[in-house]
């Protein structure tokens, strides 16, 4: 089957953004007069739940149990995770972030062959856009056909209905269609869509299990830089284009 679309994830996967999200978060605690402080190793648990809402509601239901009983407390959170946004939204104006290796060279090329480029993320069209206009200074719409965010579906990534969505609004068979994910609930997501999946960890993801995935590698390559191979399909080339694309689709 011809290759018709190419999905990806946005944090993690276009651009390591997470650490940036993990600082705002820890700003805006400061601005509710929280003392909560996540750090590397609880933001890695905390990834594994999809958006900013549901992480900070699954961290306090884990360390503080009590705050469930408010009788505000969705808009506490909700007040928490508007602050947390403006803050990113700063970092990312102040940033130097860019463009994930071979991020920007595949865009290009599947552009080119007319496949169709959409973004999937359980992040806010607010963020999603932020980090292409203030943070990487790239005009969204020109290099993508749709963006499937956070608030196009009910249920976030591990649940796949976000793919489910967007495999529904472009008309497409998930059998002609690719994934690029960081994550194991993104990948989750992705295969519960029938979805092939290329894993690309990012550095809080590295460290996981990618059962499932086609393909697992450092990026996505550069001339100059080639990916590292880690697991999946057996793979000689040295960065995805086109033609890997494809045969993912018939292997």
């Amino acid at each position: 089957m011809k290759l018709n679309a190419v999905f990806f994830d946005v944090d993690g996967t276009i651009a390591e953004t997470e650490d940036l999200h993990r600082r705002s978060f820890n700003e805006s605690f400061k601005e509710f007069s929280l003392d909560w402080y996540w750090d590397e190793a609880i933001y890695k648990e905390l990834i594994q739940m999809g958006g900013g809402q549901e992480r900070i509601k699954h961290y306090i239901n884990r360390a503080w149990p009590e705050m469930l009983n408010y009788k505000n407390l969705t808009k506490y959170i909700s007040s928490i995770h508007k602050i947390k946004n403006e803050i990113y939204k700063d970092y990312l104006t102040e940033s130097s972030i860019r463009l994930r290796p071979g991020v920007l060279r595949l865009i290009t090329e599947l552009r080119e062959k007319e496949v169709k480029l959409g973004l999937v993320s359980s992040t806010s069209e607010e963020n999603v856009n932020n980090l292409f206009q203030k943070g990487l200074k790239i005009e969204l719409n020109d290099y993508f056909d749709i963006v499937a965010h956070g608030e196009c579906t009910i249920n976030k990534k591990p649940s796949p209905e976000i793919y489910e969505w967007i495999l529904e609004k472009l008309k497409l068979p998930p059998q002609s269609c690719v994934v690029i994910e960081d994550s194991p609930r993104g990948l989750e997501a992705a295969v519960g869509a029938n979805l092939r999946v290329i894993i690309t960890p990012s550095v809080f993801t590295e460290n996981e299990k990618f059962n499932g995935a086609k393909l697992v590698i450092s990026d996505l390559g550069d001339y100059k830089k080639p990916f590292k191979y880690i697991e999946g399909v057996n793979c000689h080339e040295k960065l995805v284009n086109y033609e890997l694309l494809q045969r993912l689709l018939k292997d």
